[in-house]
């Protein structure tokens, strides 16, 4: 991975988190958050995480190192006695109760419910907790199914083991192990119980934020696009939102990314951001003598013309308008100028679909964005009916915050 790949996808972590659809796992050097919004989903990638599963993966294959407690248990039973006798007990009991065999004795037991166990199956409680919520956020053809299925199978059969049962029936799910718990586990010869304690701490990093444990969970589940041109959608859609946000101060909301929604991938107030779709606004235009000619050239091999569709299309949902056309070219062997041309002409033609008559297409042409992976152009002309343009280390500088001021908070039509 490139330097910009690295930046691209660490910039975009908050959207990948969201992105179930096929993807290979990415890597991170210093992802971006927001913990307000993104702490459930962080929760869910930690239950499928390499701390976590190479925890349930030790239990089951140690499952008899669970350390028991021996416990004495006060029991008061009619002539018989399974433990320790307890004299005063007995002579007290048989006064009050008038019963002259009772006995008073204190039954020995062993017992799995101990601090280590409970640091354990808290563990495997959350685990199973978030995992499955997780799960139900996925699409049948969602990258992630396979891992999550196999890391809640193993949860499952820790759930049956017998020294857990006990343990996890007196879990309390509301309540995290003490100090003393956490403290008798790490210091306990017994791996199981370090293992424990390893994936305790990566859920507590996570939900702190700490760089260090978000890079170690994240780095063995969270999934990108494959393509680098796909990632860098994402980043440019990252950045608008941001800036929205930024200069609207309304909050910024991301969607899941599965196939087929039809949902924009973000809202932030009165603006939506749709990726890779035409949007129910967009009506198609009427041929231009070129297109006609290719439509007749394609019809006699059964073909019809592509089906083509914007990057990004920002739309006022309240307007009921398209306020923006977002062309994104990620450089991979061409030239900045050569991807430029290809993207303005993209922009000049979808505009045609999203804008009534002539005034109308030249006002929304001078409002949309060409996002370049690098080597941005810069303007000479007035620019009155061109579209802006922006590379990624000018989204990194904040450059999208002054497009949203000057184009896309001063629509009208």
């Amino acid at each position: 991975m490139t330097g910009l790949d690295q930046a691209i996808t660490d910039y975009t972590t908050r959207l990948f988190l969201r992105h179930f659809r096929s993807g290979a796992t990415a890597a991170l050097t210093a992802p971006s958050f927001d913990l307000a919004q993104d702490a459930d989903l962080l929760r869910g990638h930690w239950a499928i995480s390499a701390p976590v599963r190479q925890f349930l993966d030790y239990v089951l294959t140690h499952r008899h190192e669970a350390q028991s407690l021996l416990q004495f248990v006060r029991r008061t039973d009619d002539a018989m006695a399974r433990g320790r006798i307890d004299a005063r007990a007995t002579v007290l009991a048989r006064a009050v109760a008038g019963h002259p065999s009772l006995v008073v004795a204190e039954e020995p037991l062993r017992s799995f419910n101990t601090g280590p166990n409970q640091v354990v199956a808290w563990v495997v409680h959350q685990a199973a907790l978030h995992g499955a919520r997780l799960l139900g956020l996925q699409s049948p053809v969602s990258a992630y199914r396979t891992l999550i299925e196999e890391a809640m199978a193993a949860v499952a059969a820790v759930k049956r083991l017998d020294a857990l049962r006990e343990p996890l029936k007196h879990v309390a799910t509301n309540r995290r192990p003490g100090p003393g718990a956490l403290r008798d586990a790490s210091r306990s010869r017994r791996v199981l119980y370090r293992e424990a304690v390893a994936a305790y701490r990566a859920l507590a990093g996570v939900e702190a934020g700490d760089p260090a444990a978000l890079r170690a969970v994240l780095g063995s589940t969270l999934l990108a696009p494959l393509e680098e041109w796909r990632r860098y959608e994402l980043a440019v859609a990252m950045g608008i939102g941001t800036a929205l946000a930024a200069e609207t101060g309304a909050p910024l909301r991301l969607s899941i990314l599965v196939v087929g929604t039809g949902q924009p991938i973000l809202r932030c107030g009165r603006y939506s951001l749709y990726w890779q779709q035409g949007t129910p606004l967009f009506r198609a235009p009427p041929l231009e003598p070129s297109e006609e000619r290719l439509e007749r050239a394609l019809a006699d091999y059964g073909m019809g013309l592509a089906a083509d569709r914007p990057d990004l299309v920002l739309v006022d949902e309240i307007a009921g308008m398209v306020i923006a056309v977002i062309e994104v070219k990620y450089l991979l062997g061409d030239t900045g100028p050569v991807r430029f041309r290809e993207a303005v002409g993209q922009v000049v033609r979808y505009a045609r679909g999203y804008a009534p008559d002539g005034a109308g297409i030249e006002r929304l042409i001078g409002r949309s964005l060409v996002a370049l992976s690098a080597d941005a152009p810069v303007r000479v002309g007035p620019g009155m009916a061109s579209p802006d343009v922006v590379d990624f280390a000018g989204i990194q500088a904040g450059a999208l915050n002054r497009w949203v001021r000057e184009s896309v908070l001063t629509a009208r039509g």
